[in-house]
């Protein structure tokens, strides 16, 4: 049950109009996850909106998350924090309530040395017993996380043994950390996802809105079927590339998907979010339209 691979759908928050948790949503996305044959989910990654939860919040929607999944399949924690022991406690919670594996990444408000990353990391690990995930996103987090440096924090803490890279290319720091002992988790919206695969990624975290295209496109490369996987991976492509022109943009697309798909009531992002223009409405409707795929069929956010 702890094993960590294939498809695991990062899962949107579902908010009511005025603010609110939705959480009659939350079952329903979690359905939608394992119909469609995700090997997982997390919950409380930066397309979770985590940021816009307060502590309440965050014990409620893993609590629905977790009962909603009966350990059907694993579920994937974030529980960062800018506080060593605020992480910490988080981590510890977070196993109580059912946690298969949590994810973290390094502090960011006061930006840490390696000493102070490294303890990081051994103090969450040592804290609990079931595995860790570094999420390894410079461009987010302002916080490098170097090869020799990961190295030592799997060496002294061992069940800090995943990483999810999100610097793409990831293929030369891959292969350096799976000889290190890392299992290796592709992120980034899942762009660059036939290089993240041909590089012997164990795993990758798409969207929550459309997981059957990534479980058919894992299924078919890991099957052989390589050039299938490229022409479907080729169709969305133009997708994917859209929504990462920002995390509110990501977040904003799987949640009007969700809508339309009746899984979601609304398509409400709190507060500060900029939304899609107009005009990029048009140019998403457009793309949809084009990629053809059923659940889509005239399909107009």
């Amino acid at each position: 049950m702890n094993e960590i691979s294939g498809v695991l759908p990062v899962l949107a928050v579902p908010f009511k109009r005025d603010g609110s948790l939705d959480l009659d949503s939350i079952p329903k996305l979690v359905e939608h996850c394992i119909n469609n044959k995700a090997n997982g989910v997390v919950i409380f990654g930066l397309a979770s909106e985590l940021y816009k939860l307060n502590d309440s919040e965050r014990i409620q929607i893993l609590e629905k998350v977790i009962s909603s999944v009966n350990s059907r399949v694993p579920v994937i924690v974030g529980t960062e924090h800018s506080g060593t022991l605020a992480a910490v406690a988080r981590s510890i919670e977070a196993e109580k309530l059912g946690a298969s594996a949590l994810m973290l990444y390094p502090p960011t408000f006061i930006k840490p040395d390696e000493a102070n990353v490294l303890s990081y990391f051994k103090e969450v690990g040592s804290a609990v017993k079931i595995p860790i995930i570094i999420q390894d996103a410079p461009a987010w987090t302002g916080v490098p996380l170097p090869v020799s440096l990961l190295s030592r924090i799997i060496k002294e803490q061992p069940n800090v043994c995943y990483i999810k890279l999100e610097s793409p290319p990831i293929g030369d720091k891959a292969k350096l950390l799976k000889s290190e002992g890392f299992k290796i988790i592709a992120g980034y919206g899942a762009i660059h996802l036939m290089e993240d695969l041909t590089a012997g990624i164990d795993g990758f975290m798409p969207g929550c809105s459309l997981p059957g295209i990534f479980v058919e496109i894992n299924d078919l490369f890991k099957s052989g079927n390589v050039e299938k996987a490229r022409t479907l991976y080729q169709l969305v492509l133009p997708l994917l590339t859209f929504q990462l022109t920002s995390l509110d943009t990501f977040i904003e697309i799987q949640k009007l998907l969700l809508k339309h798909l009746q899984i979601f009531s609304t398509s409400y992002c709190r507060e500060p979010h900029i939304p899609i223009s107009s005009e990029r409405i048009d140019y998403l409707n457009l793309l949809l339209a084009e990629i053809g795929l059923k659940e889509l069929e005239g399909v107009r956010v």
